[in-house]
């Protein structure tokens, strides 16, 4: 699990004994990063495949997911990709998916237009001379402010500066890289239900294709019911952006107050219509209060993108373990596993998805830790085999400041790291807590859970644990030039045996 920021980027090896087999990468992103940055990572992905990746697969269209591909694609152009694997949405060729993604750009645009139009207000103060006289100003400006920058998370989550003509509207560079810029020798588009053996060089292998979903229902459905997700840290519906932006700490009374049409407001007489046409109360006219409805659109955008993630799980046919890697998907997608048609029944007559759940002996937690990329009774509690260890790519130092507020999720990490015996390992722990009001470290927590192994089960976790010296990188970030010591990567042995 390499450790750029928040992002995926993972390469599995498999063995045969002390033979390598087989080289994979999946995806390859981070939220934010400079070429120079990114360059010290992609440069190590090259040195440790020597520069041939047998299967390269691209979970989602996300920059924390292809990120690498942009900034890097002078050192990618080198390698040597013999098979990439796409979900079925992204076969362009395809004539619906050709239309999905006209209409899915159209949103991508919007949603830049908006986050450029807010930046703007609040650049020119705009907003901040507005809001001048009123009760709590700062506190509202500061909730538009914090607001602006999600929104245009959001924005960079899904588009790239500069459109190219022949790729659809808001296409990110770096899939436009994978799909037309690297030395691939095959490429496959996979299905919801497909089962994938007889690999070159990698026998006794099966790949179980989970996601994306083939309806769109499920697709477009980013939670669900009491026990089937987690809730969410402050207990809100996950539409309420703009109130994510202002619970920092803020009374009931300001959210009462930021509302755009307090009743009193609300008259057809004289008084309350020059109140209305007062300039210091033009925030509460509809030509800026529409932008902030920009915070749906932005959420519904991010989980259809999610819950189109190409998830699988790998089999050890012998040993029946398996390794799930989900992508980013949200709880349409993890539904919709429990439904595929499998030409083969599990264990005891089970459904073979809720089987394979079982079996899973290593998790790469979907989406972040937060609340809705891992199902609960669908998911977390259905993983129950005694070597459970996860991986989840969470880093503060490089993360958009709106996902602090969801990611991690409490009660995911209390459940993970009671099936896992805190067999969790995170990118990066510094500065995350496991309790956002108690302020509890999560390293101690996971320190805490560790105690719940045994003897051997440590011993094994230890092993089979490497973490490598820091490594001197210089680069450039912003307008600085940095130097700092850095792990790369993290590396976890899991036995097929």
């Amino acid at each position: 699990m390499y450790r750029a920021g928040t992002g995926d980027c993972f390469i599995l090896k498999f063995y045969a004994g002390k033979t390598k087999k087989f080289t994979m990468m999946i995806d390859g992103g981070v939220w934010k990063g400079s070429k120079t940055y990114l360059a010290h990572f992609v440069q190590n992905i090259k040195e440790t495949t020597g520069g041939i990746i047998d299967l390269l697969v691209i979970t989602h269209e996300h920059l924390d997911h292809v990120l690498m591909f942009e900034r890097c694609e002078h050192i990618f152009k080198d390698f040597i990709i013999e098979e990439l694997w796409f979900g079925w949405t992204e076969n362009d060729s395809d004539k619906k998916v050709k239309e999905w993604k006209k209409k899915y750009g159209d949103r991508k645009i919007a949603l830049k237009m908006v986050a450029d139009k807010l930046n703007n207000l609040i650049v020119n103060k705009n907003i901040e001379n507005s809001l001048k006289g009123n009760f709590n100003a700062k506190e509202m400006y500061n909730a538009r402010v914090n607001f602006s920058e999600i929104i245009s998370g959001f924005s960079e989550l899904h588009i790239s500066e500069g459109d190219n003509e022949n790729i659809y509207k808001g296409a990110l560079k770096g899939m436009h890289v994978i799909k037309n810029k690297l030395n691939i020798k095959k490429i496959k588009f996979l299905n919801q239900g497909e089962i994938v053996k007889n690999i070159k060089n990698l026998p006794g292998i099966k790949f179980y294709i989970l996601g994306p979903p083939d309806l769109y229902d499920q697709v477009n459905k980013e939670s669900g019911k009491e026990g089937e997700t987690y809730n969410h840290n402050k207990d809100l519906d996950e539409h309420e952006l703009f109130s994510l932006s202002v619970q920092r700490d803020q009374s009931e009374r300001l959210k009462e107050i930021l509302l755009p049409f307090e009743r009193s407001f609300i008259d057809n007489n004289k008084t309350a219509q020059s109140i209305y046409e007062d300039p210091i109360k033009v925030w509460r006219k509809i030509d800026y209060e529409w932008l902030f409805s920009a915070g749906n659109l932005s959420l519904r955008m991010n989980s259809l993108t999610n819950n189109l993630s190409l998830a699988f799980a790998i089999e050890f046919e012998e040993s029946k373990k398996v390794m799930l890697f989900p992508g980013d998907a949200e709880i349409g997608s993890w539904e919709s596993w429990h439904k595929i048609k499998w030409p083969e029944k599990g264990a005891n007559n089970k459904h073979l998805t809720e089987d394979l759940l079982n079996r899973t002996v290593f998790y790469k937690v979907a989406h972040h830790l937060s609340h809705n990329g891992t199902a609960q009774s669908l998911g977390m509690e259905l993983m129950e085999h005694t070597e459970l260890t996860a991986m989840a790519t969470i880093d503060y130092s490089n993360i958009s400041n709106g996902w602090k507020n969801t990611m991690p999720n409490k009660a995911l990490l209390k459940e993970l790291l009671k099936r896992t015996k805190g067999r969790l390992i995170i990118q990066n722990e510094d500065n995350i807590y496991y309790d956002l009001n108690d302020k509890i470290k999560l390293s101690s927590k996971i320190k805490d859970a560790k105690e719940s192994m045994n003897s051997d089960e440590l011993t094994s976790f230890t092993k089979n644990l490497a973490i490598p010296k820091p490594k001197l990188i210089s680069y450039q970030k912003g307008n600085e030039n940095v130097t700092e010591e850095k792990i790369l990567y993290f590396e976890y042995t899991v036995s097929g045996e």
